[in-house]
């Protein structure tokens, strides 16, 4: 599924008006038709329906809705919020404003209703009346917080308990960020056009959606020229999975090496090789300090195991790891590491002598601390590195605010990974995957299961798999952050979303892979 910003999904209209000569007042009619059928399902056999309609061209659409419902034998009431004067009913010779395109279109369909006598000015009798509310107000164009006396209205939509269909976005939340400012339109269904809008997908803008239906409004196809990179959903991933050949052995699906884990956190170079060999990987080499190693031999027997010389229980020494590392067709580096000045040091003298190599690397966690104040130690890479911060270590690379971050994750995700040159996995409840080409995906999947300590580890383990498997990193992470949040699904459905552990989710990627794969 494609997801657009405003700006490209004005750009798709422009071209269909300029190229195809549509009229903009047919787009908008189209929009209110697709509409107006989710609108009288949620009726389900009732009559009275409220139309709440800003100024703009989510309210043009808002006031077909209306005129459409009522042609149809509905009783439908409409009330403005804002303080633009309505359209006079007479006289007959009233001529909409000159500027051309949704303005006049809007004028044109307020008009209409404001004549057939839909127009009620108390929003609040407006709400009483109606057994389901349609929210026109905003739609994409809101920019920042919602102010004045639609905060008011809002919350008076929010306070009835009757089912809001809402067009085209949420009013509140920002269509390319999903950003809500103060208040938003707590939706039961958003009908959408053409393509979703990133901020319906995103959160908090996801919470305030609803169920999310996308209808055509007769655009046509070519006019889907697109100027910047789309954002992208993660589907159809038995496509982008690795494929597992008939005459193979453990070599054709690499080898990884994992430097993690310390005295202090062996479960997490554990949970990281136990991960990667249950997506797919051939051979796991867990390149570990002693602690570690135990912990490992009594857990995932099937681990090939590398010790080094380690001080307090934590790496130091990148000679003794390096035939690992040459043996390796891919590197894993950072979960549970520790962030002492040996191990900052050791995972930078592995980036520094994966260069030399050509080798690709995860780096996660405590790796990623590692080179924050060294970024550009990841300039001149030969091969694909793919980083997983969360949140708070996107914070420490790039010394935005975790507040900040949060509030365009998209932005970030793929700013960094243009200007360093690095697949960049930003972990949210959407995680964002973007390439330093630009093409970013989204991940859907996931579970508050998920939100366990280890659960890094576990996505790390299964991106490393992917990667060492297939051809294209990054569509291999994309898919990983896919199994992996699927997993915390399946296993949440069994065990509740409470109970689930990061082991139990590295227990339920088989199934995944079956469910994927069929």
């Amino acid at each position: 599924m494609l997801l657009v910003t405003t700006k490209q999904m004005q750009e798709i209209e422009r071209h269909a008006i300029k190229t195809f000569e549509m009229p903009s007042l047919l787009l908008m009619e189209n929009a209110a038709i697709q509409t107006v059928k989710h609108v009288i399902k949620m009726l389900n056999g009732k009559k009275r329906v409220a139309v709440i309609c800003g100024h703009g061209a989510n309210g043009g659409d808002g006031c077909a809705i209306a005129r459409l419902l009522h042609s149809q034998g509905f009783f439908v009431r409409v009330a403005f919020v804002g303080n633009k004067k309505m359209p006079p009913t007479e006289p007959a010779n009233e001529k909409p404003p000159a500027d051309k395109g949704t303005f006049t279109d809007t004028f044109i369909n307020q008009r209409i209703v404001s004549k057939m006598g839909l127009v009620n000015k108390s929003l609040q009798e407006t709400l009483l009346f109606a057994d389901v509310i349609v929210d026109a107000i905003y739609g994409t164009g809101l920019k920042g917080a919602v102010t004045g006396v639609s905060v008011q209205a809002i919350n008076y939509i929010n306070s009835r308990q009757v089912p809001v269909v809402s067009v085209d976005m949420p009013s509140g939340v920002e269509a390319d960020t999903g950003h809500v400012g103060t208040v938003a339109v707590k939706a039961t269904l958003t009908v959408t056009f053409e393509f979703a809008k990133i901020g319906l997908i995103l959160f908090p803008g996801a919470e305030y959606a609803g169920q999310i239906a996308i209808e055509p409004i007769s655009i046509p196809k070519e006019s889907a020229v697109f100027t910047s990179p789309v954002l992208e959903t993660v589907d159809n991933i038995k496509k982008m999975l690795p494929v597992r050949h008939a005459r193979s052995h453990k070599g054709t699906y690499g080898r990884i090496c994992v430097l993690a884990g310390s005295a202090d956190m062996p479960g997490a170079a554990m949970l990281c090789c136990k991960a990667s060999y249950k997506a797919g990987a051939g051979l796991v080499n867990a390149c570990v300090v002693d602690e570690v190693a135990h912990v490992i031999k009594t857990s995932v027997p099937e681990v090939v195991i590398s010790t080094v010389p380690h001080k307090n229980g934590e790496y130091f020494d990148f000679a003794a790891a390096k035939d690992s590392i040459d043996k390796a067709k891919i590197i894993v580096i950072g979960p549970g590491i520790g962030r002492s000045s040996r191990v900052k040091n050791f995972v930078q003298q592995v980036i520094q002598y994966a260069k030399t190599t050509a080798k690709p690397l995860i780096l996660d966690a405590d790796a990623l601390v590692a080179i924050a104040d060294n970024l550009a130690i990841l300039k001149n890479l030969q091969a694909p590195c793919v980083i997983t911060p969360h949140p708070g270590e996107m914070s420490i690379l790039t010394g935005y605010s975790i507040s900040q971050i949060l509030e365009n994750l998209v932005a970030h995700a793929q700013d960094f990974a243009q200007k360093h040159g690095v697949i960049t996995l930003l972990k949210d409840v959407r995680t964002i995957i973007a390439s330093p080409n630009g093409r970013t995906f989204v991940n859907l999947t996931g579970s508050p299961a998920l939100a366990k300590a280890g659960s890094g580890d576990v996505l790390t383990g299964i991106i490393a798999a992917l990667v060492a498997q297939g051809t294209n990193a990054h569509l291999d992470t994309a898919a990983a952050a896919y199994i992996h949040g699927k997993a915390g699904e399946i296993a949440a459905e069994n065990m509740s979303v409470y109970s689930v552990t990061a082991t139990d989710v590295i227990d339920y990627i088989g199934s995944t892979m079956l469910e994927v794969t069929r």
